[in-house]
């Protein structure tokens, strides 16, 4: 990329950064979420209270805050008919001594009223009794409650006092972390899918779209979220074209998640401590909300976070050389909003900048005592690394409209966003870097312009009740590649070293999309909901500046190239009984050829030289079922236990694989670099559970999946292999007690990992397939303390030690190149003020 371009993309998002800002002081302010609800089918069976509100909650798609000791041994009458959820909740807790009131345009907090004796539940605006908080989610349209969704909320972030986003969703069912222990390194799988393209991750709306060879994936601080949603599985018409694995939604905080009750402007900071890389954080915000005494309600928030660590320590005690990490993260989110009106502004930066190993997933340095006696400790580990700078960018300006009618529910969105990576070997005489591992400098830059509109309509027709969601996209994909091939720096063939790398080609990739969905309720119980998608995906690679790679007699063609296609989805949600739910989702999901698979090339002296223009888009042929039942006063009165059965099936035929092996090639030149092989299928079942009381709490996940691929990778025609990237049979279990009247919490947890030996390692596949791994359980204790009242109210420790034993352990999907950290005390404490 050259420097103009540089400039001009430091100007773009200037530009954009100014634009979003100040636009966001021209929006304004939606009415009340209680006065906006829609009339809804209500059956809550008489019984025990704290029930009856989950099953509100699941009915009316709100969420519920509430302590179990508030709902404890309470009962009450049945509530049935059409009615508003406000007024559900108002005949539920009628007598009961219990008052609910809005906190959020879709939460609401269930507390004592201040007069219990009154037996009234209006909702009052006053504080009541701090409690500790149990979040009931509620169900969503589109079947957003099923078993194939996750979601983990704010208070579980800060618990979790993850560094990454792979380590923060580590604990749920299906999903896998891949690569190292370096932040930069680190990968996402779902459900046995582990290339870029098959996890689609969106920050804010904002495609995060890096694909770099051996490289992570996301590079985004958790500390910047309050939520992350998982949507496993490509069964959404919402988001398309790839992501088979599935999406993950993360959404940056706002003043309204962090302010106090009663609260226009506040501040927060937090410290933490890790022992296993002696890792320090630091990070602060301020915000605040206001009117200033005129109809448009502002807000604002801007943050801070200081991330650094030393070498990792990893199980056993061994040392990573060069695996310290800094991060420094910045965010900024404004809104404003009047009359249903609503314009908002995001901005995430992030900056991170070490020497480390090329390649990012790697554990340790790889010295041999080869390189050693030859060139000595010093000069060997230089040879081994890079300066890996690393920048990641993201801006978004969102508009909404809710309307006075049901058929308004408007939403618009412009984001951008890019990721780039430069890396430069140190200058060491005597040693020439390889092209293959990105030469003497290596700069990579990954882009995403987006659009996007789309309405929400609720109405009546034919006797049926619907909800249509419907919406057009646009999103745009550019990378920018080059490096400087030092060996080749006199060879015209090589444009004298500067060129994009083979494997890492330049390009465009634009894809315009429609989409509509409609959840019909053919009975207060049972919703189908019909949908359909369109992509257009056009394709245009740049040629390569070095000849060698820009060959026609060799097959080399940059030209556009289009790939179009319709995913049909269905999906369907039955509640068989107020505690017993059945789901179903179907799609035939699309996925076309990404830059560097349709562009990639090899030299004429190869056997597959040629660009991959012929490439046909994959298909997935994908299926979820799931069930989810409630449990009430399983082991006490008050307590509750949900459990989820899911299961899954992918068949993806037209998969896009690297071309090699002799009896592939069959001894011909000229063919492409990748190419269409047979069909896979990767199958499973995923189980959750979680138990709730006034003391006592528990989580169970449990993971299992197969797949067969017809053939293999490097031999087509020989006998059915497994799929590649298959996770072991996993469990995550924690269980906990609550010391309610302290604000204490005491939890165990557990990840308990078998054996892989689904591989196709041992099937002909040694020179791609990852080896198989061992076996391995590792435990860990916790302790938060989060005060709801008195002067200590805002203060947060947490308090953690994972890996308790010690435990050596490499991860299936780590390739056996990495380890995971070892033993490790955590510490982290924030308070708002």
């Amino acid at each position: 990329m050259t420097s103009r371009n540089r400039i001009f993309r430091r100007k773009a998002r200037a530009s954009l950064l100014a634009l979003l800002l100040s636009g966001a002081a021209t929006a304004v302010l939606p009415v009340r979420a209680e006065a906006q609800q829609p009339r809804i089918a209500v059956d809550l069976p008489a019984g025990n209270l704290a029930g009856a509100l989950n099953r509100l909650a699941s009915q009316s798609g709100l969420q519920m805050v509430f302590d179990a000791s508030v709902a404890g041994g309470l009962t009450s009458a049945r509530v049935s008919g059409n009615m508003t959820a406000t007024e559900a909740l108002e005949r539920l807790l009628a007598g009961t001594g219990i008052r609910y009131r809005f906190i959020g345009e879709r939460t609401v907090k269930v507390e004592v009223a201040a007069d219990a004796a009154s037996g009234s539940s209006a909702a009052a605006a006053d504080d009541g009794t701090a409690l500790q908080a149990i979040v009931v989610k509620g169900g969503r349209v589109f079947n957003g409650d099923a078993p194939s969704v996750a979601e983990i909320d704010s208070e579980e972030i800060e618990a979790a006092q993850a560094n990454s986003l792979p380590q923060l969703l580590r604990r749920t069912p299906g999903v896998n972390a891949g690569g190292g222990v370096r932040l930069q390194g680190q990968t996402l799988a779902i459900r046995g899918f582990a290339r870029a393209s098959d996890v689609r991750i969106l920050l804010d709306g904002a495609p995060k779209n890096f694909e770099r060879y051996d490289q992570g994936t996301v590079f985004v601080d958790p500390e910047l979220l309050k939520r992350v949603e998982i949507l496993k599985g490509a069964t959404s018409v919402r988001y398309g074209n790839g992501g088979f694995g599935g999406t993950v939604l993360m959404e940056s905080k706002t003043a309204a998640d962090m302010l106090k009750e009663g609260q226009t402007l506040g501040a927060w900071t937090k410290t933490s401590y890790q022992s296993a890389n002696k890792q320090r954080l630091g990070s602060a915000a301020v915000y605040g909300k206001s009117d200033f005494g005129g109809p448009v309600t502002y807000d604002g928030l801007a943050s801070v976070i200081w991330r650094k660590s030393d070498n990792m320590r990893v199980g056993g005690g061994k040392v990573y050389d060069a695996s310290n990490d800094r991060l420094l993260s910045f965010s900024a989110n404004a809104g404003a909003e009047l009359d249903g009106h609503e314009l908002r502004a995001s901005v995430v930066y992030g900056k991170s900048e070490d020497w480390g190993p090329p390649a990012g997933v790697r554990g340790d340095l790889g010295l041999t005592a080869y390189t050693i006696d030859r060139y000595g400790y010093e000069l060997a580990r230089l040879r081994a690394l890079a300066l890996r700078d690393m920048e990641d960018f993201s801006s978004t300006l969102k508009y909404s409209y809710l309307g006075d009618s049901d058929l308004v529910n408007f939403k618009a969105m412009a984001s951008l966003s890019s990721t780039g990576l430069n890396m430069t070997r140190p200058t060491v005489a005597g040693f020439t870097p390889s092209a293959t591992i990105g030469g003497q400098e290596d700069d990579v830059q990954y882009t995403d312009i987006k659009l996007e509109a789309e309405n929400t309509s609720s109405f009546e027709l034919g006797g049926l009740s619907h909800v249509a969601n419907y919406g057009v996209q646009f999103v745009r994909h550019e990378r920018d590649s080059w490096m400087y091939d030092i060996a080749n720096r006199n060879s015209a063939q090589h444009n004298y070293g500067y060129y994009a790398s083979w494997i890492v080609p330049e390009g465009t990739q634009q894809t315009i999309s429609a989409f509509l969905r409609d959840e019909i309720g053919l009975t207060d119980t049972f919703k189908v909901t019909p949908g359909l998608r369109f992509d257009h995906v056009r394709s245009k690679g740049v040629p390569n500046a070095a000849p060698r790679y820009n060959d026609p007699a060799a097959g080399h063609d940059y030209s556009a190239v289009s790939h179009t296609g319709l995913t049909p989805a269905l999906s369907l949600r039955w509640e068989a009984t107020p505690a017993t739910t059945l789901f179903a989702d179907w799609a035939y999901a699309m996925r076309a050829p990404v830059i560097d698979e349709i562009y990639s090339s090899q030299s004429a002296l190869t056997s597959a030289s040629a660009t991959s223009r012929g490439l046909k888009a994959e298909r997935n042929n994908n299926i979820s079922l799931g069930v989810s039942q409630q449990f009430d006063d399983v082991l006490r009165n008050g307590d509750t236990l949900v459990a989820s059965l899911s299961a899954f099936h992918n068949h993806v035929t037209n998969p896009v694989t690297r071309r090699f092996g002799a009896a592939n090639l069959a001894g011909v030149k000229g063919v492409p670099f990748y190419w269409n092989t047979p069909s896979y299928r990767v199958y499973g079942l995923e189980l959750t559970a979680r138990y709730d009381s006034d003391t006592l709490f528990g989580d169970l996940g449990v993971s299992w999946m197969n797949g067969r691929r017809h053939g293999a990778i490097n031999n087509i025609y020989g006998p059915d292999t497994y799929t590649q990237d298959l996770a072991p049979l996993t469990a995550n279990v924690q269980i906990g007690y609550r010391v309610a009247d302290h604000d204490l919490s005491f939890s165990w947890n557990g990840l308990f990992v078998a054996r892989q030996h689904r591989t196709p390692a041992r099937q002909g596949g040694e020179t791609y397939a990852r080896r198989e791994s061992s076996g391995y359980a590792v435990h860990g204790l916790s302790i938060d303390w989060t005060p709801q009242e008195g002067p200590l109210a805002g203060l947060e420790v947490h308090a953690a030690v994972d890996n308790l034993f010690d435990k050596y352990y490499f991860p299936y999907l780590s390739d056996g190149i990495s380890a995971m950290p070892g033993r490790s005390f955590k510490l982290s404490v924030s308070r708002k003020f």
